[in-house]
């Protein structure tokens, strides 16, 4: 699986905006009531809670845990939502999936793929505040 190609059809079918922005940024600021400092909060939180599950669904795709891969892949899907991380969040969906189906080469794949999507996530907000 090419990752270009997984990212579109993410796009395609989350409905996402037409630009490969990995965060909503606009639907972010309007779920905190347009206070960006407690978005960055949140975020940064969320850089936290990511590092923790994403090493827990390391140990969990290795020890063919399925269970926790799909309770994992459930909460950060969820997580990624309440932010508007909409590539994290359908990365975080297929992980999920490929618990409940007890598909390992899928959890493989999703595995480098949302750590390709958070490194994106942080390529950009790195961007986004030597911007501002």
């Amino acid at each position: 699986m090419k990752m270009a190609v997984q990212r579109k059809e993410m796009a395609e079918n989350k409905d996402a905006s037409k630009n490969d922005a990995p965060l909503d940024f606009p639907s972010a600021l309007e779920r905190v009531g347009g206070d960006e400092p407690f978005l960055e909060e949140l975020l940064n939180l969320y850089f936290e809670d990511f590092r923790e599950k994403y090493n827990q669904l390391q140990k969990a795709v290795e020890g063919k845990n399925f269970n926790s891969i799909r309770e994992l892949g459930h909460g950060l899907k969820g997580s990624s939502a309440n932010l508007s991380l909409n590539f994290l969040q359908a990365a975080s969906s297929q992980m999920e999936e490929s618990g409940k189906e007890m598909n390992i080469e899928k959890a493989k794949a999703t595995l480098a793929l949302l750590d390709k999507e958070f490194e994106i996530l942080k390529d950009y907000l790195s961007g986004k505040k030597a911007r501002l």
